[in-house]
């Protein structure tokens, strides 16, 4: 079995895949302050409540945007699993990058493209709503072509309640108007339809600049809710960064 382990900014999402089949998965606050030891036995009750013992996995790969953990994780790797993760990286992405600085790139963004490129083989735009949320090209001939990044919806939120004193941090909702007749509906009609715009508005100026059919796929915590207004995004790839570490790895065994 394959642990697959993704560090963002806010969760950490944890995959176990058997062969190519997505078998379990958990998600948890990325705790910035947990030691070796702490991962390690978190691992190890999650693992039991699905009956896998430790001593099955036979690879672990990891995507990482939280420098400050990549020791505490290559410890607990070792310590509690006996194995050396594969760290994904523009080396192990094995992936073509069309930009400037390829070392700038972020893990999960390459996960996305090479799970993209493996799942259609086609020129992709992939949106993930993450802590950022990003829109990342695949071209027609599987390079990684560049994107952008925006604040992530929670960051917005978070950002006008604290800039703005008389403003409360609302659940992230689509509201029952556009046109809202209190304040959080104001503020959640701002935060939903101001995102489906921005998303749709970026995803077709790509298109337009690339100058070829592009299939749009999303990916990300708030994918599902924003795609259900877009008039843009396709389809919706609940699990596209753990697929991506899996075929990752699977490049690299």
């Amino acid at each position: 079995m394959l642990l697959a382990v993704d560090v963002g900014n806010t969760n950490i999402t944890l995959g176990l895949f058997e062969d190519a089949n997505l078998k379990h998965h958990w998600r948890m606050e990325t705790a910035r302050a947990r030691t070796a030891d702490e991962f390690g036995i978190l691992f190890k009750q999650l693992f039991d409540l699905v009956k896998v013992d430790f001593r099955i996995i036979k690879g672990i790969a990891i995507s990482n945007v939280v420098p400050q953990l990549q020791h505490i994780l290559l410890t607990t790797c070792q310590r509690y699993f006996d194995r050396e993760p594969l760290w994904v990286t523009p080396k192990t992405a094995k992936i073509p990058l069309r930009v400037d600085h390829p070392e700038e790139v972020g893990a999960d963004r390459l996960c996305n493209a090479v799970a993209a490129w493996e799942k259609f083989k086609q020129a992709t735009i992939v949106v993930d709503f993450g802590t950022a949320t990003t829109l990342d090209i695949v071209t027609a001939k599987g390079e990684y072509g560049g994107g952008a990044i925006a604040p992530g919806i929670g960051i917005a939120n978070l950002a006008l309640t604290k800039a703005a004193a008389k403003l409360p941090r609302v659940e992230i909702d689509k509201p029952k108007r556009v046109v809202g007749r209190n304040t959080v509906e104001c503020i959640q009609a701002g935060l939903y339809y101001g995102y489906v715009g921005l998303v749709d508005h970026l995803i077709e100026l790509s298109i337009k600049e690339e100058g070829v059919p592009m299939k749009v796929v999303a990916t990300g915590g708030l994918a599902s809710l924003i795609a259900k207004e877009s008039k843009k995004i396709e389809k919706v790839e609940r699990f596209l960064t753990l697929e991506g570490l899996y075929f990752i790895w699977k490049k690299n065994s």
